[in-house]
């Protein structure tokens, strides 16, 4: 039998030849498919392994927050159970150009860093001769800061080791653009940064750095984590953190943001608890509390078992009474019934003033004066709103004034207004530069001498109510909580509880801190939901089909030629299962055959596809 196999091969080697280089087709674009199909998974895997370094998880906000998180999360046991390395860093995009050859490039991604962050790519260092210092510190005699490119963003300015470089990059107010203190400059707003090029990193490793998966090579510019902090006049403060953990196969995600929580600080969610003379003060460098911060805060006052006083400030452009006008003046919006706790606000005649509802309003001594207005008067009060995007309207609101008050008490506290940008630092008042227009030929003599005297004492109150349907936003209602502790007790041991209450219920995610299981990402979206060697199967279907039909017409060509010996072996008695049994025989060796020869092809198929 096998001497007939062997026989039959070679005697029909051409037709034999034909079908195992058909079978050789067909399993050469199958094959060749799936080798594409899983190379392309991993070169997916690999770019996200060397883009990430040791990264595992990582935080990126729009808020900034203190440097010394990443050191306080490292001091915990837990942490460090878990992770093993926490890295500050400053992520931001901006554009980049080329003062000699005027190149641009815009979608850089600027990092700003220092060795903890360098310590999570060690596995790729920067480049084999550079030292860290290079890139950490200002050679002497070298008049702007270093900033370390990667050579795609080297291609893109046609720069070299030495070439100066301007970056220009946004600097995020505390103050929401969108609010009426929020600064719309773009003076204020863009940073430009000079730099000296003084290193070029390969496209590969940390040149490669990019917290998203991306298919180009990003344009990335690596600075000093100094020299952008003092660019962004954010000193001490970071947007991002890295964490890389012990197992990085195992997610450890809500452990991590757990941590988080017990690490956080009031300063890390841009708040300030201020001891004033008899009372604490809760206020925000975003100048308004966000309405989940407030709910916590009012909570933790709560809690504290603190004496509350919830404080929403604003200014006025202008406040008309028949013929006479006073310009800006700042409001204060209180509850209706007030804690003594804070100070009173008392009447001319020495009485309690009353509770305000409505469209009340209490004017102090000066304005009452300036206004010649008196109980029962109504007044015009003109306020800017901030519309759509950032464009502001004037529009007004009618108070009917339920009294005049004296300047004193909470009548002459100052403090009862923020630290409005442009104005609370002001000298005098024609030195005001605040983000909105004002026109300051408006400003009087006198009212230069009420700045001088109290500052930004308010001249009016309304009831809260009121004034967060007026100036609240989506940004926040309040401007300060303020907590005093009942009976006069201490507040420093008050400060202590409120802290301790309100960091339990601050949480990262209410802040817009979330750590993110980057690697995790990426790898799951190496393998994501397409089948890779599927669709490359697909786009290969064609030949696959084709060569399939042309190995099956091959074989029955093959078998109908042999049909005269096949009739010549049933009449010399041979049984025609011993005869189906040998073209079988037959059909799986050049099947194999082809096969083998198939796999060899499938390597240079899937070149060419690749290629």
């Amino acid at each position: 039998m096998a001497n007939n196999l062997k026989k039959n091969l070679l005697y029909y080697w051409r037709i034999n030849l034909a079908v195992v280089l058909g079978a050789a087709i067909a399993a050469a674009v199958l094959t060749g498919a799936l080798l594409v199909g899983d190379s392309v998974r991993g070169s997916l895997r690999d770019m996200t392994l060397e883009r990430l370094g040791d990264i595992d998880y990582a935080l990126v906000s729009e808020r900034f927050f203190r440097a010394a998180l990443a050191e306080d999360l490292m001091q915990s046991p837990r942490f460090r159970d878990l992770f093993y390395r926490a890295a500050p860093a400053i992520l931001l995009s901006g554009s980049a150009v080329a003062p000699q050859n005027k190149a641009r490039a815009s979608q850089v991604e600027i990092t700003g860093l220092d060795q903890r962050f360098l310590q999570l790519f060690d596995s790729n260092p920067l480049l084999p001769s550079m030292r860290l210092d290079s890139l950490l510190q200002k050679p002497a005699g070298q008049p702007f800061p270093p900033v370390v490119i990667n050579a795609a963003l080297q291609r893109e300015l046609q720069l070299q080791v030495g070439d100066p470089l301007l970056l220009y990059l946004a600097r995020r107010s505390e103050i929401h653009r969108e609010s009426l203190f929020g600064s719309k400059q773009t003076e204020d707003i863009v940073r430009t940064l000079r730099l000296t090029v003084s290193a070029v990193l390969p496209d590969r490793g940390m040149g490669r750095f990019g917290l998203r998966p991306h298919q180009t090579l990003p344009l990335n510019a690596f600075v000093s984590l100094e020299v952008l902090q003092k660019a962004l006049e954010q000193s001490g403060r970071v947007n991002s953190l890295m964490v890389a953990a012990v197992r990085s196969e195992i997610g450890h995600s809500a452990e991590l943001q757990d941590e988080l929580h017990q690490a956080l600080q009031l300063d890390d969610a841009g708040l300030k608890l201020v001891v004033r003379e008899n009372f604490l003060s809760l206020e925000s460098r975003e100048f308004v509390l966000s309405p989940p911060v407030a709910d916590a805060a009012l909570a933790a006052a709560v809690a504290a078992d603190a004496v509350v006083l919830p404080v929403l400030t604003y200014l006025a452009n202008s406040t008309r009474r028949e013929g006479r006008v006073m310009p800006y003046a700042t409001v204060a919006a209180l509850p209706s019934e007030l804690p003594e706790d804070f100070g009173k606000l008392r009447l001319l005649n020495g009485s309690p003033a009353p509770p305000l509802h409505g469209s009340q309003i209490l004017l102090n001594r000066w304005a009452a004066e300036d206004l010649a207005a008196a109980a029962g008067d109504t007044l015009t009060m003109r306020y800017y709103r901030v519309e759509g995007g950032e464009a502001l309207a004037e529009t007004s609101h009618v108070f009917q004034v339920a009294g005049v008050v004296r300047l004193e008490g909470l009548g002459a506290d100052p403090s009862l207004t923020p630290d409005f940008p442009g104005i609370h630092d002001a000298e005098h008042i024609y030195d005001w530069d605040p983000p909105f227009p004002v026109d300051l030929s408006r400003v009087r003599p006198k009212d230069e001498q009420y700045w001088d005297d109290h500052r930004a004492t308010p001249k009016a109150f309304i009831v809260l109510e009121t004034g967060q349907q007026l100036w609240g936003s989506r940004f926040g209602k309040l401007t300060a909580i303020r907590m005093a502790a009942p009976g006069g007790g201490d507040l420093h041991r008050l400060a202590e509880t409120v802290t301790s209450e309100l960091r339990q219920r601050l949480h990262p995610a209410m802040l817009d801190l979330r750590f993110q299981p980057v690697k995790q990402q990426g790898l799951s979206a190496a393998t994501g939901a397409t089948d890779f060697s599927g669709l490359f199967i697909g786009f290969s279907l064609f030949l696959i089909v084709s060569a399939a039909l042309l190995t099956g017409l091959l074989f029955r060509l093959g078998v109908e030629q042999r049909v005269g010996e096949i009739g010549v072996l049933l009449s010399t008695g041979y049984p025609p299962k011993k005869i189906r049994r040998q073209f079988l025989g037959e059909g799986l060796l050049l099947a194999a055959l082809g096969c083998l020869l198939g796999l060899l092809l499938a390597l240079g198929y899937a070149w060419l596809v690749m290629a």
